[in-house]
């Protein structure tokens, strides 16, 4: 039976541990399994036991310490044979669907990526030309979903380290560059740097999106039901970030990622 690897890079909580915990409620225990990369040692309330061990030091956000902490959750998860796919999430995340729709709507012969124009690689990406031709670098948003292939390729091929340990934003180049370097991006599914049907929602300023953001990224302290239904009823939309504590997500949302 297939695994569904959540694979959390935490600080020190998960902004809605509570909400996860039914989430995972009543499913086969043999269907996932979860790893938690936790910058600050805090206890939390229903995963403490999934918290793996040897963590990365993590520098600041966009940093190659971001890649290399992924990297350590993506070698424990394999460690099952069968984690059929790995879901990087963050912190804020919060589930879009419920678990046996994930579980139905993932692909194994795919990974899935929110993928960016590749003008906005550079110059940021300019160092990286030294190394690569530069119709392999791209940029996507870090909250993808990886299958076993890819997982493996990108745990015993990790050239892209040296590539991006000087760029800003190494955590959005790392992976799709190094998938595309290996000749394998027609086994991705991609989206292009959208809000709705990306695996992952995320509202970014400039985003073809009903209730755009206009101020870079929203982080989310309030939430309509309309705008949050929306996301809800968004084919592709499997998950969604960022949202603080304080967002209030109604019964009708918490019934509908347990159906």
């Amino acid at each position: 039976m297939k695994k569904l690897a959540f694979l959390f890079l935490i600080y020190d909580e998960i902004n809605f541990e509570n909400i996860w915990h039914k989430f995972f409620i009543n499913i086969d225990k043999n269907k996932y399994n979860i790893y938690i990369h936790q910058k600050n040692n805090f206890q939390l309330q229903f995963f403490n036991q999934y918290k793996i061990n040897q963590t990365i030091p993590t520098s600041y956000q966009s940093h190659i310490t971001i890649v290399l902490a992924f990297n350590r959750l993506i070698e424990e998860a394999l460690k099952d044979p069968d984690n059929s796919h790995f879901i990087l999430l963050s912190g804020s995340c919060i589930p879009a669907k419920p678990f046996n729709y994930i579980y139905d709507f993932l692909n194994p012969n795919f990974s899935y990526f929110n993928i960016c124009p590749q003008e906005q690689c550079f110059p940021r990406a300019n160092q990286t030309l030294q190394f690569i031709d530069k119709k392999f670098i791209q940029k996507s948003s870090t909250w993808c979903i990886l299958n076993k292939k890819h997982a493996n390729v990108l745990i015993k091929e990790t050239f892209y380290i040296n590539w991006f340990k000087d760029c800003y934003g190494a955590d959005e180049h790392a992976y799709i560059t190094s998938l595309f370097y290996h000749n394998l991006q027609n086994e991705l599914i991609t989206t292009p740097n959208i809000a709705l049907n990306a695996t992952t929602f995320t509202n970014w300023e400039g985003m073809d999106y009903p209730y755009p953001s206009t101020n870079g990224l929203k982080n989310y302290d309030f939430i309509s039901n309309e705008e949050l239904m929306n996301i809800l009823r968004s084919y592709g939309t499997l998950f969604a970030r960022k949202f603080n504590k304080c967002c209030y997500l109604n019964d009708i949302y918490i019934d509908f990622i347990k159906s």
